[in-house]
């Protein structure tokens, strides 16, 4: 799965900047920016970060204002991202001791920043991934009624016309109205999960072995060979070889 970084910078230029830089590093990464507290809370309730680059001062209307150390604590607080790598932004030098010692941050970067001192860091922190959960559930809809399926249940996912076929290890098949497969990647946010094909997600945690030759994978307990499409060929290549 691609890493994530959740950036959270109130100026607008900046926010712009520091995306463009993490693009620039990995172009595959997922980037959320976002320029307040509530909407990166918004982004953590969806999403499983693999690096936070915050702004320390988040609200220039409050005298002394320091929200992004406070966001920051809360991030701590959560389990997950106990270790995930934190980038601060800031133009305090006061609070950088605080931020290595209380916080374990990865660095800091001072404003007006380096793009070289950013990029940087950021190739640092993205050797980092949080752990997705394979235990998770994506939550299909249906008739206004929400289906929870868990991840470990499913070997594979079919998202075809109309219709997602999500094919379980118990031999089940369910069907719900159709979803693209990056919609049902973001709602799934595990790295179990991996499209192989155009409208075909598979389970890693079942592979058997792939066969490039000839553009398939085996699943355990699947009949079937599962294609590999033309366009995902190097896509899996990475994922399995790295």
């Amino acid at each position: 799965m691609d890493k994530t970084v959740l950036i959270v910078e109130d100026c607008r230029p900046q926010l712009a900047m520091l995306e463009k830089l993490v693009l620039e590093v990995n172009p595959e990464a997922k980037v959320f920016p976002v320029d307040n507290i509530d909407a990166a809370y918004a982004v953590m309730l969806k999403r499983t970060i693999d690096v936070f680059i915050i702004d320390i001062i988040l609200d220039t209307t409050k005298p002394g204002d320091t929200s992004g150390i406070e966001l920051a604590k809360r991030i701590r607080e959560v389990e997950k991202y106990m270790l995930a790598p934190i980038i601060f932004v800031t133009s305090m030098e006061d609070t950088t001791k605080y931020a290595y010692t209380d916080l374990n941050c990865l660095g800091y970067v001072e404003k007006p920043f380096s793009p070289e001192d950013v990029k940087g860091l950021v190739k640092k922190a993205l050797h980092h991934t949080t752990d997705k959960g394979g235990n998770a559930s994506i939550c299909f809809g249906k008739d206004r009624i929400l289906y929870p399926v868990k991840i470990e249940e499913i070997l594979y996912i079919e998202s075809v016309k109309q219709t997602v076929y999500v094919h379980q290890k118990d031999g089940q098949t369910l069907s719900f109205p159709y979803l693209t497969c990056q919609k049902i990647l973001d709602r799934a946010d595990t790295d179990c999960l991996f499209q192989c094909a155009r409208g075909v997600i598979i389970n890693k945690d079942y592979v058997v072995n792939i066969d490039i030759s000839n553009k398939y994978i085996t699943l355990k307990g699947v009949a079937e060979k599962i294609e590999i499409g033309i366009s995902f060929k190097k896509k899996v290549l990475e994922e399995f070889l790295g």
